[in-house]
């Protein structure tokens, strides 16, 4: 598989408050993560990056369980450590993250998220969400209440009602789906999918440019487009898988 990232320090900020980490651990598969923390100065770098160094050490730690079992338990054990690290230090009161972590090899991609990072894949030229926010304004989408182009600009559109390290413990979310030689897998943070459409994301991801080259394109979009949070894309390619089964 071809991996590469990018990432970029928002207007609105004074340090860049996303991590991310993508590399092969073993001959099976690749990991990828995508944090994007919150909180005061600095607290939410912290956050972020101990969910990314966390989820890593934890998963790579487990290679012998099950993909499922692997991404459930990095995810809690990172929630528990922010949230033990921010009860230690009142400078990181209240510091939380989101986070989106896969485990992929050449058929499945096994996914675990908590709050408005995502994951899609483009698979014959169509940019496909494999992620669902957890945010207020998501929740009205899901109810009817919104539509997904009101939500886009919604001035809520941050709130969050799910994320890790801000409580003891937190729901993850994980599916399975399988894909195949030539797909291709991109998680981001909403400094990315703020000020950018589905369309314009699928328009650079789609090109025969370097996967590095679209990375940085991505993120540069974003800037452009007017986004103020900090961004952060990566992408792995799949060159190994040789057939296609249905989504699950």
């Amino acid at each position: 598989m071809e991996y590469a990232a990018a990432s970029q320090m928002g207007k609105a900020h004074s340090i860049n408050q996303d991590g991310y980490r993508l590399e092969r651990v073993d001959t099976d598969g690749y990991v990828a993560i995508v944090a994007d923390g919150m909180g005061g100065h600095v607290a939410g770098e912290v956050a972020s990056a101990l969910a990314v160094a966390t989820v890593w050490e934890t998963l790579v730690a487990q290679k012998d369980q099950a993909p499922d079992e692997r991404l459930l338990r990095a995810v809690q054990v990172a929630n528990t450590a922010i949230y033990l690290r921010a009860q230690e230090d009142v400078a990181y009161a209240g510091m939380g993250t989101t986070v989106v972590a896969i485990i992929a090899d050449e058929s499945h991609l096994h996914v675990a998220h908590v709050g408005d990072s995502r994951a899609y894949l483009f698979h014959d030229g169509e940019l496909t969400a494999l992620t669902s926010d957890h945010s207020y304004v998501n929740e009205l989408v899901r109810r009817g209440q919104l539509t997904p182009e009101a939500a886009h600009v919604h001035p809520q559109r941050n709130l969050l009602l799910r994320s890790l390290g801000t409580l003891p413990e937190v729901l993850v979310e994980y599916q399975t789906f399988e894909w195949q030689r030539g797909d291709l897998l991109l998680l981001c943070s909403d400094g990315l999918t703020n000020p950018l459409t589905d369309a314009q994301i699928a328009a650079i991801v789609s090109s025969d440019k370097d996967l590095s080259v679209r990375a940085s394109e991505l993120v540069q979009a974003a800037v452009l487009a007017g986004g103020r949070d900090d961004i952060t894309a990566a992408l792995l390619v799949n060159h190994e898988a040789s057939q296609r089964r249905d989504m699950q």
